[in-house]
């Protein structure tokens, strides 16, 4: 297959692609996976399992009825190799109408605010389908940001996801459960999180001592949008606080918090750094 001839594009299938880039949405995107029924994980799988109509099979191909998947799809496919007919397919993950707040905020979600539709929206980033370009044809590019700003968030969101560093589990526990778990802990400590994220463009990691996989020295940087608001220092304030407990339980230690501004960062510092998924937005 990978050495198959591909052939040249029809100009249906050019006037199509050209029309679409990196972040556009498109109705009803097909829903499909492979799954092993013998081992369901999802809601369902499990019911085409429980229902045995697939025999003897425990390898399926499962498709979602067009009614029943995600009202749009947004593709996730740079630019460039969108444009590339080397490339004969592109991929788009669902996106679905956030009917409740807490939504957005769940792992591997990216909310969405298209002009031209009401209310709140969110990319599910666990799944993606590959789509051959011909099935662009007939379909119109949606916009699922209002300006441009949103659509480079969107492509460094899916650069860090393929390109963050494998690190040791000790550093998941230190940085991601226990935002995690200050956020579930009360109303005031979540509504703390929502106004100090606001000034927050990412988090980064210093290990001074050790390695990713087997740190001994941490020490967690915030790249804020300017000058830290008094939210944002509160809130990690806080999670230091607690973290520094868990640190010491694991024969860590945890430096304190530093703040860098984006506005004027020492790039050589910044490419020693590793950038991490931010919890308060997950």
């Amino acid at each position: 297959m990978i050495d198959e001839d591909l052939e040249p594009w029809s100009q249906d299938v050019r006037d199509a692609v050209a029309r679409f880039r990196q972040g556009h949405l498109l109705e009803k995107p097909p829903v499909f996976y492979a799954a092993d029924l013998r081992h369901p994980v999802w809601g369902q799988t499990h019911a085409v399992a429980a229902d045995g109509e697939s025999g003897d099979t425990t390898t399926a191909l499962i498709e979602l009825d067009p009614d029943q998947g995600p009202p749009l799809g947004i593709v996730t496919t740079q630019d460039c190799d969108l444009e590339s007919e080397a490339q004969p397919w592109l991929a788009v993950a669902p996106v679905y109408e956030a009917d409740s707040p807490r939504l957005l905020e769940r792992e591997y979600v990216h909310p969405l605010k298209p002009p031209d539709r009401a209310g709140d929206w969110l990319a599910d980033l666990r799944m993606e389908m590959p789509l051959e370009k011909g099935a662009l044809v007939g379909r119109e590019p949606i916009e699922a940001f209002p300006d441009e700003e949103g659509y480079l968030r969107f492509a460094r969101l899916l650069s860090r996801r393929r390109g963050r560093p494998a690190l040791a589990d000790v550093l998941h526990a230190l940085i991601d459960r226990t935002m995690r778990a200050m956020r579930q802990e009360s109303n005031s400590l979540r509504n703390l999180c929502r106004r100090a994220r606001t000034n927050v463009d990412r988090l980064m990691l210093a290990i001074p001592q050790g390695t990713r996989t087997d740190p001994e020295v941490v020490q967690l940087y915030v790249v804020t949008d300017g000058e830290a608001l008094d939210d944002a220092r509160e809130w990690f304030g806080e999670w230091w606080d607690r973290a520094r407990l868990t640190a010491e339980r694991e024969g860590l230690q945890l430096l304190p918090v530093a703040w860098l501004d984006a506005r004027s960062c020492d790039l050589r510092l910044i490419e020693q750094l590793i950038e991490i998924r931010n919890p308060m937005h997950t």
